[in-house]
């Protein structure tokens, strides 16, 4: 099974690239791209999308619904959901829209594991086991992070009973994800694409003057998940207000364009722009820097919410990048250490799993970074803890 969903995801990937390439490469070259084609794309794709939303519903499916409904149902529908979250996601990434696609891969392996158990007679147990393996197993393989399992496992808390049970989990997810990553990996060499999930940052000057650092680093990036996470709110306000899912694509679809106007930074989920982004940054400004942090993050959100449904991490990541790459405009001294600390702390605000944060940036940033990211994680965490316990 990890083997297949390695497969599946390298799959979904390669479409959804030669996809992107004939929308944003050869139909603009044909036409010599005027300056605007990223609004009529934009409006065009909002047209597709708002319909299929008023007709379909909400799709794809989250991360988190897709679990939600297979506990609440223990299946996850196959029938008519599988094709739905495909097509949707399909034309949502195609479009350019600053989603990721863990989503609706996610939505797709629950659909294909519930189709699987419902011919093989799989116990409950087996299933659900089979589900959170294959989900930890397409993460670990879209974000070249490895450890993202084991990550899962550490957020939970330790219970004495359960060790054996967890270790065991450990085991089963290392052979799922080898199985996995080798599976994409094939598609990949079948299917080479130079874009990767990397970035670039200088080398740390390791000086008791980068301990000046950590602490600014930390406030902003603590911040700047907040403020996305308050986007995410204030942009489920306005859709629920509207309530016309038509007019809400259309409109976050020309908001997309006019912003892919002035960068294509603000398109797209962001992994493949990030290595890019990083060689290019020392020849941006501060204000046009934090325009890409903040615009991107109002961007994911004001997408999600209107209807352009997708994965949140990637964007997450680039727009935290962007922030932490402005402090460093600021603090020169030791730039890819605060831009480690600022996407750290700003995604475990985010997603509130620090541990599987860790195992996300693990491979993202140079090694040496790694004890203050998870330091940064932990950090981020407790204080998060102590913020809602206050409320």
């Amino acid at each position: 099974m990890g083997f297949v969903v390695g497969l599946i995801a390298a799959l979904f990937l390669a479409l959804v690239n030669f996809l992107i390439h004939v929308i944003w490469v050869e139909i603009p070259n044909l036409f010599h791209g005027p300056v605007y084609y990223p609004l009529i794309i934009g409006i065009v794709g909002g047209v597709i999308v708002g319909i299929l939303q008023s007709k379909l519903g909400k799709y794809p499916r989250t991360v988190h619904e897709t679990l939600h409904e297979f506990k609440a149902t223990n299946k996850v529908a196959y029938k008519k959901n599988l094709p739905r979250n495909f097509v949707t996601a399909i034309i949502v990434l195609s479009f350019g829209a600053s989603l990721g696609p863990e989503a609706a891969l996610a939505s797709i392996l629950g659909g294909l594991i519930s189709w699987i158990g419902d011919r093989m007679k799989l116990t409950m147990a087996m299933r659900t086991e089979l589900l959170e393996l294959s989900i930890e197993a397409m993460m670990s393989s879209i974000f070249y992070a490895p450890l993202v399992g084991i990550g899962e496992s550490l957020e939970k808390q330790l219970v004495k009973d359960q060790f054996r049970n967890r270790v065991r989990k450990i085991i089963l997810y290392t052979i799922t994800t080898i199985a996995g990553v080798s599976g994409f990996t094939l598609v990949k060499y079948l299917f080479p694409n130079e874009s990767v999930f990397t970035i670039r940052i200088p080398a740390v000057d390791w000086d008791v003057k980068v301990l000046l650092t950590i602490f600014p680093a930390l406030i902003v990036g603590i911040g700047f998940g907040y403020l996305f996470q308050l986007f995410e709110k204030y942009s489920e306000i306005v859709a629920k207000k509207i309530k016309q899912p038509i007019l809400l694509a259309v409109l976050v679809g020309t908001i997309m364009g006019i912003l892919g106007m002035i960068s294509p930074y603000f398109l797209f989920s962001g992994e493949h722009e990030l290595l890019g982004f990083s060689k290019d940054v020392v020849n941006f400004g501060l204000p046009y820097i934090l325009l890409l942090a903040i615009g991107k993050a109002l961007l994911t959100n004001l997408c999600f919410a209107f209807g352009w449904r997708g994965g949140k991490i990637f964007p997450a990541i680039f727009a935290g990048t962007a922030m932490g790459f402005a402090l460093a405009e600021l603090f020169p001294y030791t730039p890819g250490l605060i831009v480690g600390i600022v996407v750290a702390a700003s995604v475990t605000i985010i997603i509130n799993q620090p541990y599987v944060t860790a195992a996300l940036l693990l491979f993202l940033f140079p090694i040496q970074l790694f004890p203050f990211i998870i330091a940064a994680c932990l950090l981020t965490n407790k204080f998060s803890k102590s913020v809602k316990q206050v409320n």
